[in-house]
């Protein structure tokens, strides 16, 4: 019986001798790649391409290391959202989202947004404001800032104010997001309305991708 420390053992049965086997591991496929093996030197970079999704395999949990990939499969871009909306008078004692993208539905992999903001308004009187970057998970009907800053500013009467803001925030497969900017009064006694407004929104969606912001 030695022999099972060998993963083997001789038995005798019936006069007739069985070479037993013990059964072997399976390697742990690399990046849910069951054709790529988790132990292959290779394995960091099938998973380096699939996290940024210029491959996601020959079909589901293939890899097909040894296929050809065309030039055109090979480009990498990002998603676009661009926004530019004018949404014109603003009550800031509404706090109101005043301009929002359009729903992004992550799926395959994680992602990472990046969002630029900008905003200008006329003020009908002395007015200070606030403004955050926001986002939501459920069609618009809850929001949260997108960062810990708020944006303050002070317009004065029929006068333009400005700011911009960035931010980004790393996605979960399964989410529906979109992201908008929310105005409010800034604490300020005096006027509460901007008689005209502009806002816009470029958020940029990639396969996460470090901390390097493009913008």
């Amino acid at each position: 019986m030695g022999y099972v420390a060998f993963k083997a053992m001789l038995v005798r049965s019936s006069g007739v001798l069985l070479l037993l086997l013990a059964p072997q591991a399976s390697a742990a496929p690399c990046a849910d790649f069951v054709d790529v093996d988790g132990a292959s030197g290779f394995c960091a970079n099938v998973e380096w391409l699939k996290n940024r999704q210029v491959t996601l395999g020959c079909a589901t949990a293939v890899y097909c290391p040894d296929a050809a990939v065309s030039r055109l499969a090979m480009a990498l871009t990002p998603t676009q959202l661009p926004v530019d909306v004018s949404p014109g008078a603003i009550d800031l004692d509404a706090s109101a989202v005043v301009c929002q993208t359009q729903a992004f539905a992550v799926a395959g992999f994680p992602r990472r947004a990046y969002v630029d903001a900008s905003f200008s308004g006329q003020a009908t009187g002395d007015v200070g404001f606030a403004a955050d970057l926001v986002m939501s998970s459920d069609g618009g009907a809850n929001w949260t800032n997108l960062n810990t800053a708020t944006n303050r500013g002070f317009v004065r009467a029929n006068q333009w104010g400005a700011f911009a803001d960035l931010g980004f925030v790393d996605l979960s497969v399964g989410q529906n997001v979109r992201w908008g900017m929310r105005m409010t009064r800034g604490g300020i006694a005096g006027s509460t309305d901007l008689a005209d407004s502009r806002c816009q929104l470029r958020v940029l969606v990639y396969s996460r991708n470090g901390d390097a912001s493009p913008f």
